[in-house]
């Protein structure tokens, strides 16, 4: 693992490197909990495979990588000669850090995990959105460099709505007695986020904002493809997001408990809507990732 971590580096000797890394880690993340879920109950399990073992060494992994994740910002950041943890995403990388640590090495180290499991547990649960929230926040400054918070807002409500996506898609592929109960939760999340991050706040942006300032300079600079094409198709989907997020999430709150618990069917269904709807955060995200980078690159071309 570290030395994956220390090829990544090698490799890509720029942010790019620490984003791949922190991609890494949230798949891990997203697999840690779902193994952690399958040891509760919560999630039933499906495989005779030993998944004490497996949600041990997921959690070794991702503990490395957070390590990895860290030093190496704080090598780019002395190699750019500016300060350490002086950033917001610094210093929440810092809490993700310590927390991960903290969820980690007790369990190693204890024999007697019991009392420990649900200090544990809730240090997973806290864990998780930090990291969304970092990941987001480091998007952000890595293509805009600068900390425009409607924008921000906007990034940081479409990571937390890609997490409460996956929630969902879990609920619905390991059906639970109360299962329901919490895919309604994350569905009002993620129907909430995507309206009120992605929806509103992107829109606002892009009426005061985009098309005055923005979208000049990209048309003028090296990669006007950026608007005449990714904006374009970014438009449209914007249209149709929110309307999937209330969909998924007025479907869920009038399904009754049997048709969720005995219809493989109608669960296949939600899954493919909120698959669907994971798919377009995370098309946004890209198509937002080169549309402010051309934004960059044509300012720059332009002085």
């Amino acid at each position: 693992m570290l030395l994956a971590i220390g090829g990544i580096a090698l490799v890509y000797e720029r942010w790019i490197g620490h984003a791949l890394i922190a991609i890494i880690s949230l798949v891990l993340m997203v697999y840690a909990l779902t193994t952690g879920a399958i040891l509760k109950g919560r999630i039933k399990k499906r495989s005779p495979r030993n998944v004490f073992k497996l949600h041990k060494r997921v959690g070794i992994y991702f503990g490395a990588l957070i390590l990895g994740s860290f030093i190496y910002g704080l090598w780019i950041r002395l190699q750019h000669g500016e300060s350490i943890l002086s950033s917001v995403h610094g210093k929440l990388g810092l809490i993700i850090l310590l927390i991960a640590f903290l969820q980690l090495i007790p369990s190693l180290v204890l024999k007697n995990r019991a009392r420990y499991r649900g200090l544990h547990k809730m240090m997973g649960y806290v864990l998780a959105p930090i990291l969304f929230i970092d990941a987001s926040w480091g998007l952000h400054n890595g293509v805009i460099g600068g900390t425009k918070s409607l924008v921000l807002f906007h990034s940081i409500s479409g990571g937390l709505a890609a997490l409460a996506l996956v929630w969902i898609i879990l609920e619905m592929l390991h059906p639970t007695d109360k299962g329901l109960a919490r895919a309604r939760i994350a569905s009002y999340l993620a129907a909430f986020l995507i309206t009120a991050g992605c929806w509103i706040a992107g829109g606002y942006n892009y009426l005061t904002v985009y098309g005055s300032q923005v979208k000049p300079v990209i048309l003028a600079g090296p990669h006007p493809w950026a608007h005449a094409i990714v904006m374009e198709a970014k438009e449209h989907i914007f249209v149709f997001l929110p309307l999937i997020a209330l969909t998924l999430s007025i479907t869920l709150s009038v399904l009754n408990r049997d048709t969720f618990l005995h219809d493989p069917k109608f669960r296949r269904a939600l899954t493919m809507i909120a698959c669907l709807a994971l798919f377009m955060v995370l098309l946004m995200f890209l198509m937002g990732a080169i549309i402010s980078n051309a934004g960059q690159t044509g300012t720059e071309a332009l002085k």
